[in-house]
């Protein structure tokens, strides 16, 4: 497995491959983080398997989570496995990778968010056996704070928002 930089030539192939199995994942998306990659505001990761394409991460150094942003944390981002690809090693090893750059450019610390529903359920385990804890800030939603009493929408932006230090 080789774990790159996004570049041009691979949008593409990850759209057809996301509308492959009925994921929208429009290729503005990826235009977007290529811009913000060549901008110095996001850096992209994609995982090839045989020269196929498989998964992708992106770093946002600066965080739209308050906690993370006002500690100048960096935030994992938008992990996505294809599902045939799933259970081999392929989102640890990006996150590995996230770690090593994030380590690499002088940070003590990096930051991931998680979805609450059971859809997650994976995710959630995969980033405590990789050293995540919750920030302690409880749960956010849409990066407001929910509180005793709140009523949200338990959807993909209710989120648990973890932390490790390097």
């Amino acid at each position: 497995m080789k774990i790159l930089s996004l570049k041009q030539d691979d949008i593409d192939e990850i759209v057809f491959s996301f509308k492959a199995i009925s994921w929208h994942k429009p290729k503005t998306l990826y235009e977007n983080y290529l811009t913000e990659q060549v901008n110095n505001l996001r850096t992209v990761l994609i995982a090839r398997q045989d020269e196929k394409f498989c998964g992708y991460v992106t770093i946002k150094w600066q965080s739209s989570y308050p906690g993370f942003y006002k500690q100048n944390i960096p935030e994992i981002s938008d992990l996505n496995v294809l599902p045939c690809y799933r259970k081999q090693g392929i989102g640890s090893a990006l996150i590995v990778a996230c770690e090593e750059i994030v380590q690499d450019r002088g940070h003590a610390e990096i930051g991931i968010g998680v979805g609450m529903t059971a859809d997650y359920g994976n995710a959630q385990r995969l980033y405590v056996q990789l050293g995540y804890i919750p920030d302690g800030c409880g749960l956010f939603y849409k990066c407001d704070t929910v509180h005793y009493g709140s009523n949200v929408i338990v959807d993909d932006d209710l989120l648990l928002w973890l932390v490790k230090k390097m």
